[in-house]
């Protein structure tokens, strides 16, 4: 049976609607922030202060903000794309991956993380590749763990994201100069569920990753396209709570406190194409840990404007230090994203390298099937899995 869209209308007039006036209390709300902005873009004292009240005064459950890296640049003042070094070597890795079908004939997951050695400058072809991974149990008792814990699947692909790309850079930590990695995502790696106040292992062979990265002398990045965060929104409320005795605290850090608003918003009125703003610090308890752990890998980050839209920029503490390395990011990014016209081109590739379609899918349990026979193991879809093949085998959209 097909939607029927005509009982749709009235809650379609009415989501309209509630959008429209969503959007003009944001654009006053908006207008309200940059303000603060621009009244303590290099008050630094008044900066701290407001970030020493919120330590003190906010609820730590939902309190995570953004304290400037250093004074060298006013908060509202965009920093124009700097000319990219004649050479150097990008390395980029992302990952996808098969879940666990519970209903397929045999029980397995997938991963597969893909990646580019991108040569700039030196009139050498790019080198993709992707390093595939079958992962099965080996006894009856590891089959439950395959079948109810598929969060531990993400978990692996992101452990050997940043693993590839460590031991990458490795082995390129030679070539030409500078060497920047790159991650499709944030380098403050946390699982959903993880403690606050404990490093578990996950996390510690994300942090292993980043240490090698750093001795092998690359420069390291995390790039997150249209980001949610509000860190800056954050510290902003919190400059404006110094002197309202009214001010409500305890709600400091809660989505609901800004309004859901995220950064990327504000700094989308502020930065040009290829534009970035200054550098932060993330105040967040996992990046106290991250720091703990090793000062150099507490996380920073900025905010590019990519030629299409905002993203977020992490850096390590390591990068961060350095004007130089800095700048050697942004600009490099810049070029990254001018070869596509407003996304970074390494980072496409790895994606392409690395996603496994349908198509792959279908291949790869075709190819299992022909190993499973040739030892005398015959398929076995379960009851609901064969169903839907039948239902829906043959049919296109409208079709009958």
């Amino acid at each position: 049976m097909s939607l029927e869209f005509e009982k749709l209308r009235d809650s379609l007039e009415h989501m309209a609607q509630t959008a429209a006036q969503r959007q003009r209390e944001r654009r006053h709300f908006v207008e309200d922030l940059l303000a603060v902005l621009h009244e303590y873009a290099n008050n630094w004292t008044e900066i701290e202060r407001a970030l020493d009240t919120a330590v003190d005064q906010a609820d730590p459950k939902h309190y995570r903000a953004a304290r400037p890296f250093s004074d060298l640049h006013p908060l509202d003042v965009p920093i124009d794309p700097p000319l990219p070094p004649a050479t150097a070597t990008l390395i980029a890795t992302d990952g996808s991956q098969i879940m666990p079908d519970r209903h397929a004939a045999h029980l397995y997951y997938l991963l597969n993380i893909g990646g580019i050695i991108y040569h700039h400058g030196q009139g050498v072809p790019p080198e993709p590749f992707s390093e595939p991974e079958l992962h099965y149990p080996q006894d009856d008792a590891a089959e439950a763990d395959f079948l109810y814990n598929s969060g531990k699947v993400s978990i692996e692909r992101d452990k050997k994201e940043i693993g590839t790309l460590a031991d990458k850079a490795w082995a390129y930590r030679h070539a030409a100069q500078p060497l920047l990695a790159i991650l499709d995502q944030r380098l403050l790696y946390w699982p959903i569920g993880g403690s606050d106040g404990q490093i578990n292992e996950e996390v510690q062979v994300w942090l292993r990753g980043m240490t090698k990265i750093h001795d092998s002398g690359a420069l390291l990045a995390g790039y997150i396209d249209r980001p949610m965060t509000g860190y800056v929104v954050t510290l902003l409320l919190a400059l404006t709570g110094l002197d309202d005795s009214k001010f409500e605290w305890k709600e400091l850090g809660k989505r609901s406190a800004g309004g859901g608003l995220a950064d990327a918003v504000i700094y989308g009125r502020l930065l040009q194409p290829f534009q970035r703003s200054p550098v932060f610090v993330m105040i967040a308890p996992p990046n106290e840990r991250f720091a703990e752990h090793d000062p150099a890998n507490e996380v920073c980050f900025f905010y590019l404007h990519s030629g299409r839209g905002i993203a977020r920029v992490d850096i390590p503490r390591w990068v961060a230090e350095d004007e130089e390395r800095v700048t050697a990011v942004h600009a490099l990014l810049v070029d990254q994203c001018q070869i596509l016209g407003d996304y970074p081109y390494v980072i496409a590739r790895a994606d392409e390298m690395a996603v496994v379609g349908h198509q792959d899918h279908e291949e790869l349990n075709f190819m299992i099937d022909l190993y499973m026979q040739k030892h005398g193991l015959s398929r076995s879809l379960t009851a609901k899995q064969g169903s839907k093949g039948l239902a829906r085998g043959g049919k296109t959209r409208f079709g009958v």
